[in-house]
């Protein structure tokens, strides 16, 4: 997995992590072009996945967060 750090390139889930600290993995997130979602995981429905993705990590946080792309 590649990460990156900086805004994705267009809406959609991601998988990402906290640069640091961050205890969650196989997370992903949902970038709707201004902020994260709180994360969702794989072994999630889509309606909870649907839930987590409208939930926005506070603003300013986006820094924190890397993106991944295989």
């Amino acid at each position: 997995m590649n990460w990156n750090v900086g805004n994705p390139p267009s809406p959609g889930w991601y998988a990402a992590k906290k640069i640091k600290g961050d205890f969650w993995h196989n997370a992903y997130r949902w970038w709707d072009g201004r902020r994260w979602s709180w994360p969702a995981f794989p072994h999630e429905n889509s309606e909870k996945a649907g839930r987590w993705a409208q939930q926005k990590e506070p603003a300013g946080h986006n820094s924190e967060i890397m993106w991944g792309c295989k």
